[in-house]
């Protein structure tokens, strides 16, 4: 199980990475034709929003690779879970629902790394 759950923390962080790194890296315009909410926030926001993704994507392997503070993988899938969340409600608010697939799948393999680490980890109670 420990193998699948590290090759999900792969996965979910490259997927992160590699989105933020097109959008920071991409021209805004043509990204706005595929990706309606580049259009409808700030430049600012849009940095805010790709540093959040690269910075999840690092705590899902970083501090368990390293065993540096453990516990920030764990936070770090909560985070990203939380971040799917507000992306869902934006893609329900545009009514954009074929973006909220992708989202429930990526908030429930985060959620799910971060209770199984919280668990290897020692931090959940055993009934």
């Amino acid at each position: 199980m420990n193998t699948t759950i590290w090759t999900l923390q792969i996965v979910v962080a490259i997927a992160l990475t590699t989105s933020a790194l097109i959008i920071l890296l991409s021209n805004k315009e043509k990204l706005s034709s595929r990706m309606s909410w580049i259009s409808h926030y700030s430049d600012k926001m849009r940095y805010f929003i790709c540093t959040s993704k690269i910075l999840g994507g690092l705590g899902l392997i970083l501090p368990m690779a390293f065993s540096i503070l453990p516990l920030l993988t764990p936070i770090a899938g909560f985070a990203i879970a939380l971040f799917m969340l507000f992306a869902m409600t934006y893609h329900i608010r545009k009514k954009e629902y074929k973006e909220i697939p992708a989202t429930i799948i990526f908030f429930g393999i985060s959620f799910f790394i971060a209770v199984y680490r919280l668990h290897t980890l020692g931090y959940c109670m055993h009934t």
